[in-house]
C-alpha cells in the first residue's frame, strides 16, 4: 500500500470566484456585441431597412388620394432615411403625384422622371406581372421597392418607388467599432470595482464566521457570529449561533454528566473497596452483615450502568416492546408493596388510590421501569412528611396514573428541561434510594414508546405531580 500522502485540492476564495464571474460575464457580453457589430452588422441593417421599406410603403399607398400626400410623402421618407416617388397612370398620360428625397445616394431622383416614360412603364409592367409588388437591389447596395395601387374608382393606377440604402455606411461601422472598444473597456474597469466591492461584502462576514468557528474547536462556546450581510449570510450565522447555544448546552449536560457518574460510581466503589479491606486486614470483619454491604453496593453499580444501557437503547430505538394485555392496577399495587421495608424502616408514606381495575396493552417490564422510576423520583423529592401519593384515575377509555410528592416543586422555566438526559433540578444527591440521575429520561422514551401521553405539573412549595396516560385495553387491540 502506498503512503504517498494525498494532496489536498486547493479551492478558490469567494472573492476570486466573483471576480472571475464577474470578468467573464464582462468579456461574453462584449464578445456578443463585437459579433454582432463585427459579423452580423450589415444583415441586423439590411434586415431592418427592409422592414422600414414596408412600413414606408403601407403609409404612402394609404394616403396616395390625400391632398396632402406631397407633406406625407416628406414625412415618411425623413423618418426612415428613404427617397420615394408617387406617379399616376391614367389612361395614356404619365404625371409624378409627389416626391420626397431624404436619401443621399439616390438612384431614382435624376433617372426615374416623367419625361422617361418608357422606363416607367417597364418598371409597371414588371411590378404589375410580380403581382403588384416588387423590389431589387441596384448596384450600390440599395433596394429599389415599387407598388402598383388602384384609385377607388379605377381610373387611375398609382406607382410608388422607394429608393434607401441596405447596407449601413463605412463611417457609421467605424463608429460602431470604436464604440465598442470604449465600452469593452469600461465594462472591464467596472466588472473589476463592482466584483471588487461585492467580492468584500460577502466574504467578509464569511471569513470572520470562519475565524470565530474555529474557536469552537477550542470549546469556547462564548463566541457569537454577527447577523450580517446577504439573507443566506444572515440564515448562516443564526444557525451557526443556535448550534453553538446547543454545543455550549450539550457541553454543560457532559461536564454534568461526568459529576453525576463520578459521583455515583465514586460513593459504591468506596464502600466496596472500603469493606473488602477490612474484610482481608481485620480478623473477623468478614460478616454476613460486611458482605451484605458490599452486595448492595455492586447492586448499585449494576443499575447505574444499566440505566445508562437502557437509556441508549431506547434512544436509538433497539429497544423492543413485548406487548400484551396486563392490569396496570395489580402492576402497581404490587410496586407500591415492595417499597414496605423503606416504609417501616424510614417512616416513608407511600399510598395507592384507584378505583376498580384497569387493564392495558403494555409492555410489563417496561411498565415496572416507569413506576419504579417515577416513585423513586417522588421518594427523592418528597417533602419532611415523606408523602408520595400513586393514584390510578379512570375517565372514558383513558387511565391516567398519577405520582405525587409534597416537595419543594419545580419552577416553571424547568419544566420543560426535566425529562432531558441527566439532568437535574438540583445537584443535591440523595441516598434514600438507588438512583442515577436519568429516571425520568427512561420514563420518557420508554412512554413514547408506547405512543402515551404524559407530563408534569408542579408549584414551588407544594410538591410535584408526574402523570402519564394509556389508553383501556379493547378486545380489538389484541395484537
Amino acid at each position: 500500500m502506498s503512503d504517498t500522502p494525498i494532496k489536498e485540492k486547493k479551492h478558490l476564495s469567494i472573492r476570486l470566484h466573483i471576480f472571475i464571474s464577474m470578468i467573464a460575464l464582462c468579456l461574453g457580453l462584449m464578445l456578443v456585441l463585437w459579433i454582432t457589430g463585427g459579423v452580423f452588422l450589415k444583415q441586423i441593417y439590411g434586415f431592418i431597412k427592409t422592414r422600414d421599406i414596408q412600413h414606408a410603403s403601407t403609409d404612402i399607398t394609404t394616403n396616395l388620394e390625400n391632398d396632402k400626400l406631397p407633406l406625407l410623402l416628406e414625412e415618411i421618407s425623413s423618418a426612415y432615411d428613404l427617397c420615394a416617388k408617387v406617379f399616376a397612370f391614367e389612361g395614356d398620360d404619365l404625371t409624378l403625384v409627389a416626391e420626397a428625397d431624404f436619401f443621399n445616394d439616390c438612384i431614382i431622383c435624376d433617372n426615374l422622371n416623367v419625361s422617361n416614360k418608357e422606363l416607367l412603364e417597364d418598371i409597371y409592367e414588371h411590378t404589375k406581372e410580380d403581382g403588384g409588388e416588387s423590389s431589387f437591389p441596384s448596384n450600390n447596395e440599395s433596394v429599389i421597392s415599387t407598388k402598383i395601387v388602384h384609385s377607388a374608382d379605377g381610373e387611375r393606377a398609382f406607382l410608388v418607388v422607394i429608393n434607401t440604402s441596405t447596407s449601413p455606411i463605412p463611417a457609421t461601422v467605424r463608429t460602431i467599432n470604436s464604440l465598442l472598444g470604449i465600452l469593452t473597456v469600461v465594462s472591464i474597469i467596472i466588472a473589476l470595482v463592482v466584483s471588487f466591492i461585492l467580492a468584500k461584502k460577502i466574504s467578509s462576514p464569511i471569513e470572520k464566521m470562519d475565524k470565530d468557528a474555529r474557536l469552537l474547536k477550542e470549546n469556547d462556546f462564548s463566541v457569537h457570529f454577527e447577523e450580517k450581510g446577504p439573507r443566506e449570510v444572515v440564515d448562516l450565522a443564526k444557525t451557526l449561533n443556535k448550534a453553538t447555544a446547543d454545543m455550549a448546552e450539550v457541553e454543560g449536560i457532559r461536564k454534568e454528566l461526568i459529576a453525576n457518574i463520578s459521583h455515583d460510581l465514586r460513593t459504591p466503589l468506596t464502600m466496596i473497596s472500603g469493606y473488602s479491606e477490612v474484610m482481608r486486614d481485620i480478623p473477623g470483619e468478614n460478616t454476613p452483615e460486611n458482605m451484605q454491604v458490599i452486595i448492595d453496593e455492586t447492586a448499585r453499580l449494576t443499575s447505574l450502568v444499566n440505566d445508562l444501557l437502557n437509556v441508549s437503547k431506547l434512544q436509538s430505538g433497539a429497544q423492543k416492546l413485548d406487548m400484551k394485555k396486563i392490569s396496570i392496577t395489580k402492576t402497581l399495587q404490587d410496586t407500591v408493596k415492595r417499597y414496605d421495608t423503606l416504609i417501616n424502616h424510614n417512616g416513608y408514606i407511600i399510598s395507592f388510590e384507584h378505583e376498580g381495575e384497569a387493564f392495558v396493552l403494555a409492555d410489563e417490564t417496561r411498565l415496572l421501569q416507569v413506576a419504579y422510576n417515577l416513585i423513586n423520583n417522588a421518594i427523592n423529592y418528597t417533602g419532611e412528611d415523606k408523602v408520595v401519593i400513586v393514584k390510578q384515575e379512570i375517565k372514558d377509555d383513558i387511565v391516567r396514573i398519577s405520582v405525587t410528592d409534597t416537595g419543594e416543586g419545580i419552577s416553571e422555566e424547568n419544566l420543560p428541561l426535566i425529562w432531558d438526559r441527566y439532568y437535574k433540578v438540583d445537584k443535591v444527591h440523595k441516598r434514600a434510594m438507588v438512583g442515577t440521575g436519568i429516571g425520568l429520561s427512561i420514563v420518557k422514551n420508554i412512554l413514547l414508546l408506547h405512543n402515551s401521553r404524559f407530563g408534569v405539573s408542579s408549584e414551588i412549595g407544594k410538591g410535584s405531580t408526574f402523570w402519564f396516560e394509556f389508553k383501556l385495553y379493547q378486545e380489538k387491540d389484541k395484537q
